[in-house]
């Protein structure tokens, strides 16, 4: 139970921080119990369903606006609307097989699992350093189907351990010269119904939602979500964790390759 309550806490700390929370969760547990990287995925996927109320929580003004505003038009939505739906859908089709295809790799466990996903931290660290301050100048206003696709895919490829969804996904905003306080509010707004929707699944399919260790990480992982959301945004919207995230990817291989050694 002692350990589960962690994982929670973990997920609820680093859900809002571009760091990847699958990486650091799936790679704490696939340590800690020395299992596959297919089932260490899954309960760092089921752990969202703690976190998204927590975002339907902080952001329950953005998300009336946009219900009332799609409520008052619905046969011609606004820019935003059609980016969350558009993306969403393209997300789903991006992130959907290759969920599938990590259960067809259960060789790759323990600390495999821990440096496979710890060279995937890389990515996400090389891209948070790729950053550019100079991507917040020119902002556009008004999102577009191209904004849509390239965001859709940056958010279903990052149901891959180690690649943040929030990093993924704001870095593709920036790129489109979106303002970064609005990046991120989008993204968070994108990942209500991807990430609802895989944790449901995996809860379901892997028998999570029926064991109590799993449904207290899960409550866990909402209450802290709940109180470190609003601050942790607002630090996120201005730090670049970059080396941060590299750092924890080089820990995670280097511990992974001595404990292959000894």
């Amino acid at each position: 139970m002692a350990t589960a309550a962690v994982l929670g806490f973990l997920q609820g700390l680093v859900e809002w921080l571009p760091v990847s929370s699958e990486g650091v969760v799936a790679g704490a547990y696939a340590l800690i119990f020395d299992t596959s990287l297919d089932e260490a995925v899954r309960f760092a996927l089921w752990l969202h369903l703690g976190t998204v109320p927590s975002v339907l929580i902080a952001l329950r003004r953005d998300i009336i606006d946009i219900v009332r505003e799609f409520l008052a038009r619905p046969q011609t939505p606004s820019p935003t609307v059609r980016f969350l739906v558009v993306a969403t859908i393209v997300s789903g089709v991006v992130g959907l097989p290759l969920l599938l295809t990590l259960s067809d790799i259960p060789s790759v466990g323990g600390t495999a699992a821990t440096g496979l996903i710890g060279c995937f931290m890389l990515v996400t660290g090389y891209m948070q350093l790729r950053r550019r301050e100079e991507l917040d100048k020119h902002v556009r206003e008004e999102l577009n189907l191209l904004d849509s696709l390239l965001v859709g895919v940056a958010q279903g490829l990052a149901v891959i351990p180690g690649l943040s969804r929030s990093g993924m996904t704001v870095a593709a905003l920036l790129s489109r010269r979106v303002d970064r306080k609005r990046a991120l509010t989008l993204s968070f707004l994108l990942s209500i119904p991807a990430s609802l929707a895989a944790s449901i699944y995996v809860g379901v399919e892997s028998g999570l939602v029926f064991e109590a260790e799993a449904i207290l990480a899960a409550f866990v992982a909402f209450v802290v979500g709940l109180l470190t959301i609003k601050a942790l945004m607002a630090a996120a919207a201005k730090m670049n964790l970059g080396w941060f995230v590299t750092a924890v990817g080089a820990v995670m291989i280097v511990g992974t390759l001595i404990a292959w050694l000894l």
